[in-house]
């Protein structure tokens, strides 16, 4: 029996926007971003649409104990709502309907569940910086800033 976790959703944002938020050309504010050195908490830069104001925040973590182990995400920034994460070399997910999700995967915004929901991601390799390349196509950021490695 498959038992279904009880949440409720924090966000109110419908999919039609979620979907055209995360489609939308976007470029980086800043220039030059130094990728944070293992354990470092709060490495987030910025990004702007194109087309309209908004502006969202790229935040970046790379594991203390397991430098291969690495997440980054994309969340509106005056919402603060998720619309897009890859976790990679991550713990096992359970996902709100019961299926279980493993090792690396994405998460992306899905209305009424917000981004509670894991799906496996397929990369050969991981290496910290071209995955939050990854994440940052996957997100359509045309300009990307600078990725400098951390020298900690």
């Amino acid at each position: 029996m498959v038992r279904k976790r009880t949440r409720s959703s924090r966000f109110t944002l419908s999919q039609d926007e979620a979907d055209r938020l995360i489609q939308e050309t976007k470029h980086a504010i800043e220039t030059v971003f130094r990728m944070p050195a293992a354990g470092e908490h709060d490495a987030e830069f910025h990004v702007a649409a194109d087309a309209d104001e908004e502006d969202f925040t790229i935040a970046v973590y790379q594991g203390t104990l397991n430098a291969d182990r690495h997440s980054m995400s994309a969340r509106i920034t005056r919402l603060g709502v998720p619309l897009l994460r890859l976790c990679v070399n991550g713990s096992r997910h359970t996902n709100p309907d019961g299926t279980k999700v493993g090792g690396t995967h994405w998460h992306i915004y899905v209305e009424n569940e917000d981004d509670w929901n894991a799906y496996p991601a397929d990369i050969e390799s991981p290496d910290f910086v071209e995955d939050t390349i990854l994440l940052l196509d996957k997100f359509h950021v045309i300009r990307k800033p600078h990725l400098q490695e951390s020298l900690l």
